[in-house]
């Protein structure tokens, strides 16, 4: 027997209950013959259909790996000879990429479209591991569905192209709004503080200029006192005499005295004299 591969024996046309390993074996000529069941890895690429939970037609084609087990080799030719794939392998595909389709919408089957082949590759499993088939791998080669769901899908995806577009529109008009807000702020507050400081050294400069102009007149006034003390301190009787009698025009007074009994009138008393 080939590597990899397990003999059935047939004798006259009736299975043996015994299979056979690979390697050497002997058979009796025009009586026996030898079926051999090839235990490696096989592959099976098949197109199916079948409907989504939302009822759409969903075109499928599958890749599926496989092989027999060894120990149920003999059992699978029994029931079903060497036609195990297409009596087998095929309609448990197309059953189970039915029962998995239903489980989801057309559009989940396209955006998870890893799970749901992971489902399809285990329930797959399941079902043939039992009759001595194991699946060693599962893959959706393709998806494909109705021009109508395709064409619906097409302008969904537009209309959130566009939504998100305009969200973002929204976004960057909104975030341009707030830094314009934000350059006004700091331009607002930068001029209020200009005028606050401008308003600051004014009121600086004018108490500054009161200041030393009350300064200034403190000073004069304090000048003047000064030279008003010294000029007190500078006049005595001496000096008042002096200062009159350099300033008398050589007429007497016509009056002296105080009181009405005590003023004399000196005009009158020349006069009197004269005539006498």
């Amino acid at each position: 027997m080939p590597v990899g591969s397990t003999g059935i024996m047939l004798t006259m046309g009736k299975v043996e209950d015994t299979a056979l390993p690979e390697g050497m074996h002997f058979k009796i000529p025009f009586v026996q013959r030898i079926v051999s069941m090839d235990n490696r890895v096989k592959k099976l690429e098949l197109s199916t259909e079948a409907f989504s939970k939302d009822i759409q037609t969903v075109s499928a084609t599958l890749a599926v790996n496989y092989r027999l087990q060894t120990e149920k080799t003999f059992e699978i030719y029994k029931t079903t000879g060497t036609a195990y794939e297409d009596n087998l392998i095929v309609p448990a595909t197309h059953e189970v990429l039915k029962s998995v389709c239903a489980q989801y919408t057309a559009e989940e089957l396209i955006s998870k479209r890893a799970e749901s082949s992971d489902k399809m590759r285990d329930e797959l499993d399941a079902k043939l591991s039992q009759i001595g088939i194991s699946i060693t791998d599962f893959n959706i080669i393709d998806f494909d569905f109705s021009d109508e769901f395709i064409s619906a899908v097409e302008s969904k995806q537009v209309a959130e192209q566009l939504k998100k577009k305009a969200a973002t529109e929204n976004e960057t008009a909104i975030a341009q709004a707030e830094r314009e807000k934000q350059v006004s702020i700091k331009q607002s507050e930068a001029e209020a503080e200009r005028v606050r400081i401008a308003a600051e050294a004014q009121a600086q400069s004018t108490l500054i200029a009161a200041q030393a102009e009350a300064d200034a007149v403190k000073l004069a006034a304090d000048a003047e006192a000064y030279r008003l003390e010294q000029i007190g301190k500078q006049l005595t009787d001496k000096t008042i005499l002096n200062t009159l009698a350099d300033n008398w025009n050589g007429e007497l007074p016509g009056v002296i005295g105080a009181g009405a009994a005590g003023i004399l009138n000196l005009d009158e008393m020349v006069k009197g004299g004269a005539g006498e």
